[in-house]
């Protein structure tokens, strides 16, 4: 046989007809070794996490989120994201099936995990942003009216508030005091949960902007716990896997803990050891409702057997995982995990 024939290995896919966009997906430069891009994760909850931990929120206004649904996602505080993880993922994200590409299979966040990770509502009425053009006087007066205070001008990017403006205000009326009003308790209430659903829940790329088309679900306090927020959770941060697994793009947003959270529940290879729950008696009153699952891992971590931060060292271990280091999301799964953690917390570490 002639020695000068040269054979190139085809990375796939096998059937174009399905995997349509490869042309433009990442995976395909990872191949031509041509990027070692690690996502910018975009959001701005940052200054919230600091706020609620030096000014905890009052109870009045805790009742009122608890009602919406969203007490899940405040209760589970936030992991550090690893950009490397979330890169990793993505890379192997397809948006024509909407699923992880393992090699073992394909698996993907569903409403299950949202609901059972955050305890988000998964039923209801859609979340339907309201986009209408408004003038910056109308913004203004609806958020007098709905968050208590008045922003300047040019706090305001079209249909965006600066993060920055609602930061300082609920910094200047940290306190309620026992003279409050159900309004003023709804006003507080409604700036903690409009900072959660679009600086946490549905946060963008800008990283320092919270679109107003969430407002008109929070003006009827006993109806927010109505709106499918689960879903609309999702279907944003599909998006984003979507838009940043093309190869033309450097950062990603949305609900990037569930991302991480689900990841080390359901993939072994990608999971940290607990080491010992964290105590949050100074974040949370002992008071407050137990939260939900992703509350267990608002912890502290050994990492002897596993890494964080090298996007190498991730996408070798999702190239070489089996079959059993994947796991379900089985009641008999999440309990193994629980009576893991537990175990933790009987040998004398808080975890509530």
């Amino acid at each position: 046989m002639a020695g000068n024939i040269a054979y190139q290995l085809d990375p796939g896919p096998l059937e174009s007809t399905v995997l349509t966009e490869q042309i433009t997906h990442r995976s395909r430069n990872i191949w031509d070794r041509s990027v070692n891009i690690i996502l910018n994760t975009r959001r701005c909850d940052g200054k919230f996490w600091d706020l609620v931990k030096n000014y905890p929120i009052p109870p009045r206004v805790l009742e009122v989120i608890q009602l919406s649904g969203l007490y899940g996602v405040y209760r589970s505080h936030r992991p550090m994201i690893d950009r490397s993880l979330i890169t990793s993922l993505v890379e192997r994200w397809r948006p024509e099936t909407h699923t992880f590409h393992f090699r073992t299979g394909d698996a993907t966040i569903t409403l299950q995990d949202v609901e059972v990770l955050y305890g988000l509502p998964v039923n209801g009425h859609p979340v339907l942003g309201n986009e209408l053009i408004r003038t910056i006087g109308d913004w203004q007066n609806i958020c007098q009216r709905l968050l208590g205070f008045t922003p300047c001008p040019q706090e305001f990017n079209y249909n965006s508030l600066k993060v920055s403006a609602l930061n300082v205000h609920m910094l200047r009326q940290s306190q309620l005091t026992d003279m409050a009003t159900q309004d003023m308790v709804n006003q507080k209430a409604r700036c903690y949960m409009f900072w959660m659903i679009a600086g946490i829940m549905m946060a963008d790329t800008s990283g320092s902007f919270l679109k107003l088309m969430y407002l008109s679900m929070l003006e009827d306090v006993n109806a927010i716990g109505s709106y499918n927020w689960g879903s609309a959770t999702l279907a944003c941060l599909y998006h984003f896997f979507c838009k940043s697994s093309q190869s033309n793009q450097n950062e990603i947003a949305g609900f990037l803990p569930l991302l991480q959270i689900w990841a080390w529940e359901r993939v072994t290879v990608l999971r940290p050891q607990v080491i010992a729950q964290r105590d949050i008696r100074n974040i949370f009153p002992a008071s407050l409702p137990k939260g939900p699952h992703a509350t267990r891992w608002f912890a502290h971590f050994s990492w002897t057997d596993i890494t964080k931060h090298v996007l190498k060292v991730f996408r070798d271990a999702l190239d070489s995982k089996t079959e059993d280091q994947i796991e379900s999301c089985s009641s008999d799964a999440l309990c193994k995990i629980d009576e893991r953690l537990e175990a933790l917390e009987i040998a004398g570490t808080p975890a509530n």
